[in-house]
């Protein structure tokens, strides 16, 4: 692209804010081990209306592939990849590189080979939803990763609220959980039952626990967090949330990538982290092995 001499890692970005983190975090912690510069190609938010590029507020680090979405050439391609079994991965205008497609959900131990060929440029292609995919590399995700530049006023006079040793975040996850059958029937929105059960460990270990509850449905917070003897807490963003989640010692985080991050970008190697057993709807944790998306020291319930 530039001339340089060194390799390319191209990430394929799609999804909301916590996908783009999880396969922005393997692009980094791959380019990292190569030597080289990171890109993202975006052209797949070119033909979703309700996403777009999340990442542009936080100091990644990686530039973005020009050009449009993928040529005739490209889909085609990648139509006849998908007829052979493959996941049909659509190469953006100029990529000559090769293609690495995450082959299933749980961790793929070939990703770690992509790093022996220190010469060749490699586009990454999945969701990534492991801090596996950059083990090692913790410490620079989570500086890359680094919000505290771009939150807004509210959330930077909210911060203080949440700093304390009794702190709590929860998450509830609701959205298109609840209101799309698609998604509804991949991910299922979360029983109010994982919450008690989290808040009464919670409690066990902390009598003054100070819980604050976060949610993509303000009014619905509102009501649990009187429910649970707790205060419901928002930014302005997606990225104030985030951020201010991340400030809580403990963390009851929901079924969701963008949760998740929420608790792993506290840096606190002691910070106590309940996720449900149910990743998935039942059809799909059927069919679908989560156990690699949980750090080993996480509480699962």
């Amino acid at each position: 692209m530039d001339g340089s001499s060194a390799p390319t890692v191209l990430v394929q970005l799609h999804g909301g804010l916590g996908n783009q983190l999880f396969q922005a975090a393997a692009g980094l912690a791959l380019a990292d081990r190569m030597g080289a510069r990171l890109m993202v190609d975006l052209a797949r938010f070119r033909d979703r209306s309700l996403r777009g590029y999340a990442l542009a507020p936080l100091p990644v680090g990686a530039q973005i592939w020009p050009g449009g979405g993928p040529g005739m050439i490209e889909r085609l391609r990648a139509r006849f990849d998908k007829a052979r079994g493959g996941k049909g991965v659509r190469r953006p205008p100029g990529w000559r590189g090769k293609v690495h497609a995450e082959p299933h959900y749980h961790y793929d131990p070939a990703f770690e080979a992509l790093s022996g060929d220190l010469s060749g440029d490699v586009l990454i292609a999945g969701f990534f939803q492991s801090a596996r995919y950059f083990a090692g590399r913790e410490a620079l995700v989570r500086a890359r990763f680094d919000a505290s530049g771009a939150v807004s006023d509210h959330a930077r006079a909210c911060a203080a609220l949440l700093a304390g040793e009794d702190s709590v975040a929860v998450h509830i996850r609701r959205g298109d959980y609840v209101n799309d059958p698609r998604a509804a029937a991949v991910h299922g929105a979360l029983t109010e039952d994982y919450y008690l059960r989290a808040l009464d460990h919670v409690r066990a270990q902390a009598p003054h626990a100070r819980v604050f509850v976060f949610s993509d449905d303000p009014a619905f917070a509102a009501s649990c967090a009187a429910r649970w003897g707790g205060e419901s807490m928002a930014g302005a963003s997606a990225l104030d949330d985030l951020w201010l989640m991340s400030l809580c010692r403990r963390h009851v985080i929901a079924n969701s990538s963008f949760s998740w991050w929420s608790a792993f970008l506290d840096p606190r190697p002691d910070a106590m982290v309940i996720a449900p057993v149910q990743w998935f709807a039942p059809a799909m944790m059927a069919k679908t092995r989560v156990e690699d998306v949980y750090p080993p020291h996480w509480l699962r319930m």
